[in-house]
This record gives C-alpha cells, structure tokens and sequence, in this order.
C-alpha cells in the first residue's frame, strides 16, 4: 500500500518513522518547501521528496503528519493542489481528527484520522472517519500487526477527554498522594515506588472488577475516617484537603451515574 505523506512539524515523530513496514511503502513527501521535505524524509529514512503539493496527485492515500496547529495549512495547500476525489486523507497526530478535513470531504476526499494509544508501545490505535477512509485505517494497522479501536466522529472529543482523566488529571492525584506519604515521614525515593504501585495496583484492580474494585473508608461509608483524614489534610496541606472534598463529591457523582453506589456516603 503506497501512500504520500503531506508533513509539517515533526514527522520523524509520526508513527509513521518508528514502523519500518510503512515507511518502506513511503512515496512522496511534500511540505511547504523543498527543503523541509527533504529533512522529512531524512528523518524518516524512507521516501521521496517533492517540491509541490501537487507532486501528491498520483497517491491515492495521502497522509497529513503535522502537530494541530499545522493542519488547517497543509488541508488548504491539498485542497488547491490535488484532485481530492477518489482519494483518501487522513490526519495522523495526536489532537486531530476529521473535523479538521471539512474542506477536503466537500470537495470529495473520504477523510479520517489515525492515532497512537498510549501505553501500547505504538502498537494501538484509534481510528474514525469516514467508511472508505476506515477501510484504509484498518488496512494500515493490520499491516504492521496492530490494533484498531474505532470511535465515532462526533464523539472524538470525549476520546480525548478520556484521555485526559488518565493522563493530565491523574497527575495531581499522584502527587498529592506523594506529598501525604512523604508528610506522614516516608523518605521521597520510598514514596515514589509505594506510589508507582498503589496506583498500578489499583488500575489492575479495575480491569479486573471495574468500579467494584472501589475501597477504602469512603467506599465503606466510614465517614469517622475520611473526617479524620481531612482535618489532618487541613492542619498540613490545606491545598490537598480542597482538593480531596471536591474529588469525593465528583467521585461519587461519577460512580453514581452508572449506578450500583450506595448514598450512604453522602450522610
């Protein structure tokens, strides 16, 4: 499966570079100068550089490999230089989806995106798009031994809100339990590995049982020892007491919208 690449950024940290099966179907490169084409493809170690967009009309498949902020520029450089139906367009970093490829759908490209999941060593990833551009999502993955999750267009940004919440909010929640450790008098270097694990052990326990995994005092309705808990929070962090009344009243809210909680821990 022969395809082009239209790049801006990075591409050498496109998915692309760091899986030898597709660079070596690479064919074109373009960017907004020769130059930078020829540095994508000395990156990559694989492909051909092109002066001109249009140097991409011969591909069927064209992929945009630019960070968010480039996309919008490299859509409209494809828009006025390639006949855009029969071909398929997908965006291939992480942020960018679809959405970004209106301009290319109406003027007859089946348009997509392709991302990496983190935690699978690049070997996962999520797909959405249009049914013709799927088709050549799945072909992709399946060439270098991977696996697709597909999601809807329209819900690409709760994707990435899920993303969030194990990723970038879940950050806070791992110093705060260090910073508790280490107040309680746990040396630093101790508090990072009883971390790593309470954590790990913790996510484990949800992929095996999911929200019946939830322990501890509040989970019990031991409202004694979550007041405990605070005051002491108060007296040494009150930044880190806030935070724990406000991720009880959202915990509980979360869990009880799936239902199955009991509101005793309200009282």
């Amino acid at each position: 499966m022969t395809f082009a690449v239209a790049g801006g950024g990075r591409v050498s940290a496109s998915f692309i570079s760091r899986i030898p099966l597709l660079a070596q179907e690479l064919g074109p490169v373009a960017a907004r100068t020769y130059r930078l084409a020829s540095r994508f493809v000395n990156q990559i170690g694989a492909g051909k550089p092109v002066r001109t967009f249009a140097e991409l009309n011969n591909s069927k498949l064209i992929l945009i490999c630019a960070p968010i902020s480039g996309v919008a520029a490299i859509a409209s450089a494809l828009e006025e230089s390639v006949e855009c139906r029969g071909k398929t367009i997908l965006v291939c970093e992480d942020g960018a989806d679809s959405s970004h490829l209106q301009s290319l759908r109406a003027r007859g490209a089946a348009v997509g995106s392709i991302q990496t999941i983190p935690g699978f060593d690049g070997l996962r990833f999520v797909g959405e798009g249009d049914p013709d551009a799927l088709r050549k999502v799945r072909a992709l993955v399946r060439k270098i031994g991977g696996r697709l999750d597909e999601v809807k267009s329209s819900k690409m940004p709760m994707y990435t809100a899920a993303l969030s919440f194990g990723t970038s909010l879940l950050t806070p929640l791992l110093e705060a339990s260090l910073q508790c450790f280490v107040d309680a008098g746990m040396k630093k270097v101790s508090a990072v590995q009883v971390v790593e694990a309470l954590f790990q052990s913790s996510a484990r326990a949800y992929a095996y049982c999911g929200k019946r995994s939830w322990a501890g005092p509040l989970a019990r309705a031991d409202l004694a020892a979550v007041q405990r808990e605070i005051d002491a929070l108060a007296a040494s962090k009150p930044a880190l007491a806030d935070h724990y009344r406000q991720t009880i009243g959202s915990g509980l809210r979360v869990l009880e919208s799936s239902q199955g909680v009991s509101s005793k821990a309200h009282r």
